[in-house]
């Protein structure tokens, strides 16, 4: 019992000692994450993101002349998608949702619509050639697609 006493005294002390350091650790990671930014008090934040100074061929080399091919070509379509939701998103979508917004039928004096519409096709004929431009790339990936699929290669 006088054992067993002890023991249980050792691993008292030891939890209170262990406790006390997680403690000390916890405050010292508090402390500094709270220096960085705190939501409450900071009305601005910066978004530090990391930037990528290799080129995409950089980071495809592989000992497999074929497979770098093939990686590359993916890469590419990825690439080419991307920047094409980044320019519908930007170029088009306003357009199409607000074409027509802030004006009455009755408000408008006769000819406004028109001139209206004249204005709008320019933007029809850049959205017509992006339409296009997508609808070439998405057939490109499911050839390439296909391809890769059927390539006993």
């Amino acid at each position: 019992e006088i054992h067993a006493e002890v023991q249980l005294k050792n691993y008292g002390k030891f939890l209170e000692e262990y406790t006390s350091q997680l403690k000390r650790i916890e405050d010292a990671l508090d402390d500094s994450i709270g220096d960085v930014w705190d939501f409450s008090l900071d009305p601005i934040a910066l978004k530090l993101l990391p930037y990528e100074q290799s080129s995409l061929l950089e980071l495809i080399k592989t000992e497999n002349k074929v497979l770098n091919k093939v990686i590359t070509v993916y890469a590419a379509l990825c690439c080419e998608i991307k920047k094409l939701k980044y320019e519908a998103e930007t170029k088009f979508y306003n357009g199409l949702l607000f074409y027509g917004e802030g004006g009455t039928d009755s408000s408008m004096v006769e000819g406004d619509c028109q001139i209206q519409m004249g204005r709008f096709v320019s933007f029809l004929q850049e959205l017509s050639c992006f339409v296009t431009r997508c609808y070439e790339v998405v057939v490109n990936v499911v050839h390439q697609l296909a391809v890769l699929y059927t390539s006993n290669k």
